[in-house]
């Protein structure tokens, strides 16, 4: 062996060695937290000594996170780059900074010019940007340094170490040892690379990362009085829809969905009564297709999603990520649902004709549509034609140039209202007095059933051609453009599709 390589070698041992014998005698310590007046002074509790309330998040310890050593998800990409990969083209990465949240955000904190608007804002980032919440950053008063990590939307520090979630408590109720990991430093981390896996919380040690009660912390969502009104108010229910459904009975949890490398591919696979392989990406599959959407012009998708990525991922590559994360987005959207169309029978001209669109929700574990559903919506489009082509009837119109859908169309759609009766359009969930839905969210395995009918004019010939189409819609276009102030017309996907031809008697 070449004096050279032995040298290399006997020197990468040394520092091994080393590596152990400092993880074996550096002390470690039991929390490394932060105390409130003592460690972090000036801190406003207007409700309680909880330092994350209204937010659920909390710390094992009760002590907030020390902003100086949380590590950020760049620092995990040195071992774990394709992990960081995967997960910078995700909504998990940007749950935070990304623009429609950052400005909802604002306008929720000055909603009623509320006392306390800052501090309650605790309760969006404890979900949104957790590491906030833990800091002590959402204060009044700037009280802690800037951390990289905090900065990143949901990181890999706060799914890695939580070891308790509350799903139904919801309002990001999980709880976080990250206070009593030392083990941040690289050459400790080489040296017991096995108590590594086990302090950052590997499936393995931690059944709960694969149980869908980890989701759950975060994707149920109810306001509290503390923020406004005399009654909790539930906005988001996910978790529940999942846990009452047979996805639940079945063992199927929401990470085998939204975590599998092909979401699409696996829930197609489980539809035609399979059983397929699990797999792992850190992409978080969602319907999310306005922050994957790299083809905007101008370079609108990095302004929306609040910047490039951090690190050293290269432009062309998470670029090109990005657009398989959308193509992975819109395939997931388009297996969640299915579309039947019957007739009675044969159609007379000058008689009335009556069919029946039956959405089934196939696909999804959850109800459909499900989360924030005064943004996130679906509604059907139906247009009847003659045999010259000639359109008899159409509900469900989208306008291209303004964004605008169809008032009439049967349309899945939670409607918020302020104290005054007037709508809420732009998702300031502070203000709300009260919600309807325009109709019932279909739960995962069932259908609902809509009935049309129109006459036939009394000189058609021929046949009748059904068509229907259900689409859905991110974000209402008032959120655009009278929140955000931008000239963007945010285009719906194509769920689903169906034909129907109907003889002429």
């Amino acid at each position: 062996m070449p004096r050279l390589i032995r040298l290399m070698l006997f020197s990468g041992l040394a520092c091994l060695a080393l590596a152990g014998v400092l993880f074996l005698t550096v002390p470690r310590n039991e929390s490394a937290g932060l105390a409130l007046g003592e460690d972090v002074p000036f801190y406003s509790l207007p409700w309680n000594d909880n330092p994350f309330y209204p937010g659920e998040i909390t710390t094992a310890d009760g002590l907030l996170a020390n902003w100086e050593t949380v590590p950020s998800s760049e620092f995990c990409a040195q071992c774990h780059y394709e992990e960081y990969e995967q997960w910078s083209v995700s909504i998990h990465a940007v749950s935070g900074p990304d623009i429609l949240y950052e400005t909802a955000i604002s306008a929720n904190e000055h909603a009623h010019d509320n006392r306390q608007g800052t501090e309650k804002i605790r309760w969006c980032e404890s979900c949104h940007e957790p590491l906030f919440n833990l800091i002590g950053e959402v204060n009044p008063l700037p009280v802690v340094g800037p951390n990289d990590a905090a900065a990143e939307g949901t990181s890999c520090i706060v799914c890695h170490t939580a070891v308790d979630s509350e799903p139904l408590a919801g309002n990001g109720a999980l709880t976080l040892a990250i206070n009593t990991i030392n083990d941040y430093e690289p050459a400790l981390i080489l040296a017991a690379p096995a108590e590594h896996a086990r302090a950052m919380q590997a499936k393995t040690y931690n059944p709960l990362m694969g149980q869908s009660e980890f989701c759950g912390a975060c994707h149920t969502e109810i306001r509290l009085p503390a923020i406004n009104g005399d009654e909790p108010m539930h906005l988001q229910d996910t978790f529940d829809e999942w846990r009452r459904s047979e996805y639940a009975d079945r063992n199927i949890q929401c990470q085998d969905c939204h975590m599998n490398a092909n979401p699409a591919e696996y829930i197609a696979a489980l539809s035609r009564g399979e059983q397929p392989e699990r797999s792992i990406s850190h992409r978080f599959v969602g319907i999310n297709y306005l922050l994957t959407a790299a083809d905007l012009p101008d370079n609108l998708v990095v302004f929306l999603r609040g910047g490039y990525p951090p690190g050293d991922i290269p432009v062309d590559t998470w670029r090109a990520s990005l657009l398989e994360q959308q193509r992975l987005v819109t395939a997931l959207l388009q297996e969640a649902a299915e579309l039947t169309l019957q007739s009675s029978g044969n159609a007379a001209p000058g008689e009335a004709l009556a069919f029946d669109v039956t959405i089934t929700n196939s696909g999804a574990g959850h109800d459909l549509p499900t989360g924030p559903r005064d943004q996130r919506y679906m509604w059907l489009e139906v247009q009847v034609t003659d045999a010259d082509g000639d359109v008899l009837y159409h509900s469900g119109w989208f306008n291209e140039q303004t964004g605008e859908v169809d008032p009439e169309a049967v349309m899945y759609l939670k409607l918020l209202y302020d104290e005054h009766g007037e709508r809420i359009t732009e998702h300031i969930l502070f203000d709300v007095e009260h919600l309807e839905y325009t109709r019932t969210p279909i739960p995962a395995r069932s259908s609902d059933t809509i009935p049309y009918s129109l006459t036939v004019p009394a000189d058609s010939q021929g046949s009748l051609r059904v068509e229907v189409r259900l689409w859905y819609k991110l974000a209402l276009q008032e959120l655009l453009t009278y929140l955000l102030r931008l000239d963007l017309v945010v285009p719906p996907v194509l769920m689903a599709e169906t034909i129907l031809e109907i003889p002429l008697q």
